[in-house]
């Protein structure tokens, strides 16, 4: 019987837990670091992503953590854990600890209050405060799965 301690040795340096789904591009173009993507409700294959929209917006897959070629296979899709995404202020900051939302048709999160989050499913939690009224990438925390 192996000690995995041993193993793998003693560390205070081990990454946050991480969980990764697998998806088949299906957006019709490139997907950039960082995008929200949602299952497509309409392909039956259970691998096809594309943005998201109000008719998948509780199929949420996660965040595509590496850009995606049109077409294209990715094995990155984070569906629980930190993550670098691209959010957008509007006009109202964020704060560590809200949840931020789908917007139907982007490829971008945005602050949302409880009246906005009928319909979808409340995975996504900002880590780091978002002050700009432009689309930048900042820390969030995804819990799809």
């Amino acid at each position: 019987m192996a000690i995995w301690k041993q193993l793998i040795g003693i560390s205070s340096e081990d990454g946050a837990e991480k969980c990764y789904l697998t998806g088949y591009n299906g957006t019709g173009a490139a997907v950039a670091a960082g995008s929200p993507v949602n299952w497509d409700e309409v392909a039956s294959d259970g691998r096809t992503f594309k943005k998201p929209a109000t008719t998948n917006f509780k199929l949420v897959a996660g965040i595509a953590e590496d850009a995606v070629g049109t077409a294209e296979y990715t094995s990155k899709i984070l569906a629980y854990g930190p993550v670098t995404a691209r959010t957008y202020g509007v006009a109202n900051n964020f704060i560590p600890g809200v949840s931020l939302i789908l917007v139907d048709g982007k490829d971008y999160l945005a602050y949302g209050t409880e009246g906005q989050l009928a319909g979808q499913l409340p995975v996504f939690v900002a880590l780091e405060t978002n002050a700009t009224a432009s689309t930048s990438t900042r820390k969030i925390f995804v819990r799809c799965i």
